[in-house]
């Protein structure tokens, strides 16, 4: 019984450590769960490189995320529980993409019905163009609204910029694109 009350304090005492910003402590806890994390990922993504970023984004959020943190259970539990719950939001996320690409591939081919080839190049490169000329917020706010999936609030958080400024951003990002394609049929 006494083991199991120093078990408790030392993981009383790691979260308390955490919240206030002790680096060695979050180092340590890093270094000794990052590879069983990666692992425990990998084997329900069978992806090395998403259960790395999978595990790479839950540490960021939890340092990021130190004052508030909650751990009701084990810091390991609480890591796995963590770890697994970002899995299946970049799940979401990807069939986000991944409607968002098909989307795109389905109007890409209606142009080519319509067009031809060399207008639609010139049409990507301007929009690419575009977006690479967009401020540097306005440009993060497109890319991680309309390639990436995330909702404006996610975005919004992402940024640390509010909803409004996300939804303006998108809007100025929008008219610019479709601007610069009518632009192109001229």
């Amino acid at each position: 019984m006494q083991e199991i009350n120093t078990i408790d304090i030392n993981r009383d005492t790691q979260i308390e450590e955490l919240k206030r910003g002790n680096e060695f402590v979050y180092r340590r806890l890093y270094e000794m769960h990052y590879n069983e994390l990666c692992s425990y990922i990998y084997s329900m993504s069978n992806n090395k490189q998403q259960s790395e970023d999978i595990v790479q984004n839950v540490m960021l959020k939890i340092w990021k995320n130190k004052e508030n943190l909650k751990i009701n259970s084990s810091i390991r539990n609480y890591l796995y529980k963590s770890c697994y719950n970002e899995l299946i939001d970049s799940y979401k996320k990807n069939k986000k993409e991944l409607n968002y690409i098909e989307l795109t591939r389905k109007n890409a081919l209606d142009f080519i019905v319509e067009e031809d080839t060399d207008i639609i190049n010139s049409r990507l490169i301007r929009v690419k163009s575009e977006i690479e000329k967009l401020p540097k917020k306005c440009k993060e706010a497109f890319i991680l609204n309309k390639l990436r999936g995330l909702k404006y609030k996610e975005v919004a958080e992402y940024l640390d910029i509010s909803v409004k400024t996300v939804e303006i951003h998108i809007s100025k990002a929008m008219s610019r694109i479709r601007e610069a394609i009518f632009e192109d049929k001229a």
